[in-house]
């Protein structure tokens, strides 16, 4: 089968119409229900041979399968693969010997892979089973909320805003609900694609969940076709499948995306004979928790809400249902009244929404207010602690680090609250209203464990998802990031984890150029 893809940087990058798409889709379906057409891995899946010696652990792999071993690997004290040998004379002993650590970046490629949808735990457990043992051990990377994927590779590759959260929004201009399935077919609410160089066209996104195992066999594919063609010292792909998978399949579905990916990664490895550096990122979390869709259209018509895509009235809202995630929005004209129904739903965790120049978040045991002055925050609660701030911030105080308005810098905050249920809740609540998309909702309701919302139609061929995310708490909100090229604890200093937004700059220290490269504009 031909590859279904979008390439980027202006090497002409096509924008799919909807009609073309409904085409495209219903081919690729006729092609999935026959099987599909992924390429083999040449890489052997077992070594024939593995034993410690002095220098580390040893694996022998027979890679031309004739009964010998041609190619070796030796982990570190740390269990990381640091050399890679090859036999080159057929008496199945190593030969030529290459220390990866001492191959510059500068004489390397450089792969940025980006999954969608993989939470730290999941990264940080098979990597202490023993796996991605290229790379240095994973780094916590804390998405943007609502953690879902437009908004967070807007932060990853630091382009201009989304116009919503996602391809279906509330323009308060227009005074009506916005976009949908055409903004995303025609990639509308993305700008970040045009800094990848491999993303599948948008009408392969919806068989990523209805056939999401043959799709990531196909972008697999697609991306090692790319990488052979050699064409570009530096690479920047999306896999979107692994969404699926997870939605699908949940936490066994996405270790074993995990488990092949690492796999092919190997292979390149040896297939380039080490020259060649990796990063691997996600853009968000999962909650590896099944989820069912709650219905709020119901849910407020039932408590006297007129359910619309226009506002007229002070009872009118309009709900922003599209993907099946863990949060919810809405536009209306009477925020604490619709705030105050949300919360009577068992599904809602908590509901924010912005109110004279504050941000009001509230859930069932009491409200607080978040406030930013330059780069510090104050987190002020009224009745309750609806994000279980308190504590830290009494610490935080003790320690001298709050000044006597109860304002706290912006990194004093993060460092204190990246491994918090919340991560790093008050900068993210507050951009979730203010620059992180153009079209923002009056209302954002984070849900409880076990719910989801979305659009009515996804849940007919969904009816109920293995996984999924958007919401603030950790699972969701935090991924991770891993690289080759070198280890990433020391761009921490003291902080346990990064944000997307930071992903630009730490590649560039890896690799001592620019990231991502400037987009090549589009010739008429």
């Amino acid at each position: 089968m031909g590859e279904m893809q979008t390439e980027g940087r202006g090497r002409g990058r096509g924008r799919l119409g909807p009609a073309v798409a409904i085409v495209s889709l219903a081919a690729a379906v006729g092609l999935a229900a026959a099987g599909g057409c992924a390429a083999p891995i040449r890489f052997p899946a077992a070594p024939i041979v593995e034993r410690e010696t002095r220098a580390g652990l040893v694996r022998a792999y027979d890679t031309d399968a004739d009964g010998h071993a041609d190619y070796f690997t030796t982990q570190n004290s740390d269990g990381r693969t640091v050399q890679i040998a090859y036999d080159t004379n057929g008496d199945a002993a190593p030969d030529t010997c290459l220390n990866l650590d001492q191959i510059s970046v500068a004489d390397c490629r450089h792969i940025v892979i980006i999954l969608d949808g993989v939470p730290f735990d999941l990264a940080k457990r098979a990597y202490d089973e023993g796996r991605l043992r290229l790379f240095h051990p994973p780094v916590r990377l804390i998405a943007p909320f609502p953690s879902m994927t437009d908004v967070a590779l807007a932060d990853v590759f630091g382009t201009m805003r989304c116009l919503g959260y996602e391809a279906l929004f509330y323009d308060h201009k227009q005074n009506r609900l916005t976009g949908g399935d055409s903004y995303y077919l025609d990639m509308k609410n993305e700008p970040w694609t045009p800094h990848l160089d491999y993303r599948a066209g948008t009408a392969l996104d919806a068989l990523g969940y209805l056939y999401p195992r043959w799709t990531f066999d196909e972008e697999l594919k697609a991306f090692k076709n790319l990488f052979n063609r050699r064409d570009r010292k530096d690479l920047a792909v999306y896999f979107v499948s692994t969404a699926g998978i997870g939605s699908r399949e949940g936490e066994e579905g996405l270790r074993r995306c995990v488990d092949e990916i690492d796999h092919v990664i190997e292979e390149l490895v040896w297939q380039a004979r080490g020259l060649v550096k990796f990063t691997l990122l996600a853009d968000h979390g999962h909650t590896l928790k099944r989820c069912e869709r709650v219905d709020f259209r119901k849910f407020l018509r039932e408590r006297g809400w007129h359910v619309t895509d226009r506002l007229a009235g002070p009872r009118d809202v309009a709900p922003i249902e599209y993907g099946l995630v863990t949060y919810a929005s809405f536009a209306t004209r009477d925020k604490e009244r619709l705030g105050a129904d949300l919360l009577q739903h068992s599904g809602v965790e908590f509901v924010a929404y912005a109110e004279g120049g504050k941000i009001v978040v509230e859930n069932s045991g009491g409200k607080a207010f978040i406030e930013r002055r330059g780069g510090r925050y104050r987190y002020r609660t009224d009745a309750g602690d609806p994000l279980g701030l308190e504590p830290i911030l009494q610490q935080l105080k003790a320690g001298g680090k709050v000044a006597e308005d109860g304002f706290a810098d912006d990194a004093t905050l993060f460092n204190a609250t990246a491994l918090h249920r919340y991560p790093d809740p008050l900068d993210r609540l507050w951009r979730a209203f203010h620059g992180l998309a153009e079209h923002v909702p009056d209302v954002v309701a984070s849900l409880n464990k076990g719910h989801c919302a979305g659009a009515a139609d996804k849940s007919v061929w969904l009816p109920y998802m293995a996984s999924t995310h958007g919401d603030l708490e950790q699972s969701s909100s935090t991924t991770f990031i891993m690289s080759t090229a070198g280890p990433l604890d020391g761009f921490l200093q003291e902080a346990p984890a990064f944000r997307s937004r930071d992903v630009s700059e730490i590649i560039e220290h890896l690799t001592g150029r620019p990231w991502p490269p400037p987009c090549e504009r589009s010739r008429p």
